[in-house]
């Protein structure tokens, strides 16, 4: 879930910027391929380049990892944790843009049949509750990301001080949570509450997410210690401790995300699209441009499924082409997606998103640095 999450007082990360570009540019990549099979009713691509763009869809569970990578960052300082300062910057960042794209889902696109109350499907909406109701969890559309971020947010305000040991128990009994669940659901059905809870954990999935958020974290933890104490510094001191992140990874690695695809595989993905990311904001002639589009990732996210959507709903092309049409009018779609959504994704920033943050900073400062006293 891409976003924005440096304190106005401490400046950018030019890195991560162009990180959170990376990610959006993959993202929607595999859309308009959906949608490039939706208008035209044909798949005939190279495999390669089918494969390659269908890949992109693994740039959300790199957006976990930048996440956790600053949530660890922006919190390692030695200042006061506050959970009103914590949680002023997390909602001022993510919540307004939220209501604004729920509150156009639910009038343009109309209320799903929920069977609920429009207006209780709504208020579960607001507060990031649609997973517990199957026709919510998209609402708006790709929202089931964003409410999984908010989660590892609730987590990491809970366990950021926790040791790696704990950390890693999360994981192990997430994946044993999913197991467990799965085993509820096959018993009870959906039916009853037992099986609607475990249904409603399952349709969650925050065991798949959460490890993302942890590497990402444990990767800013790592990159720290090796900078200040060296390589001995990385060993764990107790055996234990080894042993439990050993299984957490081994866990998180051939677990299982979209289409099948085992975790290790979309680690790899997630490493090298950071490491372009990396090298591309070296580039003079390319860092900025990924730079500008990192700055209104979040943004970008929400607003490209309705720019896809009016590009299916318009499409008068012709139906099961050949390969080298399908090639150019994927990459048109993917071309006036970004585009569109970074102009207007501009806009938004300098109207609406800056102005909420500038407010969230000025109600609820930075907690100052704790300075030792002198002996």
């Amino acid at each position: 879930m891409p976003t924005a999450l440096t304190p106005a007082n401490q400046p950018r990360v030019a890195a991560l910027d162009a990180v959170r570009g990376v990610a959006i540019l993959c993202v929607i990549a595999t859309h308009s391929l959906s949608t490039m099979v939706a208008t035209t009713g044909s798949y005939r691509l190279p495999m390669e380049v089918f494969r390659a763009l269908d890949y992109g869809q693994f740039g959300v569970q790199l957006f976990f990892v930048l996440s956790g990578w600053l949530m660890f960052a922006l919190h390692a300082a030695d200042r006061p944790f506050t959970q009103p300062y914590y949680w002023s910057r997390r909602w001022a960042r993510i919540w307004p843009l939220w209501v604004v794209f729920l509150v156009i889902s639910y009038l343009v696109f109309g209320v799903p049949d929920s069977g609920l109350p429009a207006a209780v499907g709504f208020v579960l909406g607001l507060f990031f509750l649609g997973w517990l109701n199957p026709a919510l969890v998209y609402i708006p559309t790709g929202g089931l990301t964003i409410q999984q971020e908010m989660g590892h947010y609730l987590l990491f305000s809970w366990f950021r001080r926790r040791s790696v040991a704990f950390l890693a128990v999360t994981v192990i009994v997430g994946y044993v949570s999913m197991f467990a669940a799965r085993a509820v659901v096959a018993f009870d059905g959906d039916g009853g509450i037992a099986g609607t809870i475990a249904a409603d954990w399952l349709r969650l999935s925050l065991f798949n997410s959460w490890p993302f958020f942890l590497l990402g974290g444990a990767a800013f933890t790592v990159l720290r210690i090796w900078r200040t104490r060296g390589v001995e510094g990385l060993v764990p001191e107790r055996s234990w401790t080894a042993v439990l992140v050993a299984c957490a990874l081994l866990l998180a690695m051939i677990s299982t995300y979209a289409q099948e695809t085992p975790g290790y595989f979309v680690l790899g993905f997630v490493v090298i699209a950071a490491a372009i990311a990396v090298v591309g904001n070296a580039i003079p002639a390319v860092g900025p441009s990924l730079r500008s589009i990192g700055r209104y990732s979040y943004f970008m996210y929400f607003f490209h499924f309705w720019v896809l959507r009016g590009i299916e709903r318009w499409y008068t092309g012709p139906k099961d082409t050949t390969e080298p049409y399908n090639l150019l009018w994927v990459f048109t779609i993917w071309t006036i997606a970004v585009a569109s959504s970074w102009a207007v994704g501009l806009v938004s920033w300098n109207l609406f998103e800056k102005r909420i943050l500038a407010w969230a900073h000025r109600r609820w400062p930075t907690p100052k640095a704790v300075v030792p006293a002198a002996s």
